[in-house]
């Protein structure tokens, strides 16, 4: 599923009009090659098949290299596999919500301890000025975060974002302790929430509550 690009007021993003193919509805997710990035749509609230969704990425930093790999047949989630990134062969780890013949987004900076990243989310251009919720905005680029990426001590960054600070000054913007790209997780929790947060609104951390009886 591919997206056309259209201009953005925020210059460290990029707009795309999706459509939201046949059979999926609010709040579940599909795939779209956006300018040829891998990336996760997830359908909110009021949309559905055929909606034309307007959804942002951030402008990928050049000195960012990440390789969209196809997990070959036979491989079973958790388990592993060769692939050639820009040809450097290396292992990888098959993601356990994946398996084979979907396409998972690759860290070229790992070496041969390469991680397997989820695709960045694209996010409604309508949220992305709207009260996002602070812990989902990146420390670095104010942003609501695509990617988040945890560092060994817990804070969470947008991965572009501290992947391209830590090529320029190789440590931790919080702590200046020396940290590597390597040393970089995918924050799934943070991942999850956002996903909610995007699919059911600003008030997807509540559940409607039962009025309580009168004690008149």
């Amino acid at each position: 599923m591919s997206g056309g690009a259209s201009g953005s007021s925020n210059p460290m993003m990029q707009t795309y009009a999706v459509t939201v193919p046949l059979g999926v509805g609010p709040g579940q997710q599909f795939q779209a090659s956006l300018d040829g990035q891998l990336t996760m749509v997830i359908v909110p609230r009021g949309s559905g098949p055929n909606s034309t969704l307007h959804v942002q990425i951030p402008v990928r930093p050049s000195s960012v290299q990440k390789y969209a790999v196809t997990i070959p047949v036979g491989v079973q989630p958790g388990g592993s596999f060769q692939a050639n990134l820009g040809g450097q062969l290396v292992w990888l780890n098959c993601p356990r919500n994946m398996g084979p013949g979907k396409q998972m987004l690759v860290d070229a900076n790992s070496g041969s301890t390469a991680k397997s990243w989820p695709p960045p989310i694209a996010v409604p251009e309508e949220l992305d000025g709207s009260d996002v919720p602070e812990y989902f905005l990146c420390p670095i680029t104010g942003c609501l975060m695509r990617q988040p990426a945890m560092t060994p001590d817990g804070v969470t960054y947008e991965f572009d974002a501290i992947a391209e600070w830590l090529l320029n000054k190789q440590t931790d913007p919080s702590t200046n302790q020396p940290l590597q790209v390597d040393q970089l997780c995918p924050n799934r929790t943070v991942r999850s929430m956002i996903e909610d947060y995007i699919a059911k609104g600003p008030n997807f951390l509540f559940v409607d509550k039962v009025p309580a009886a009168s004690t008149d």
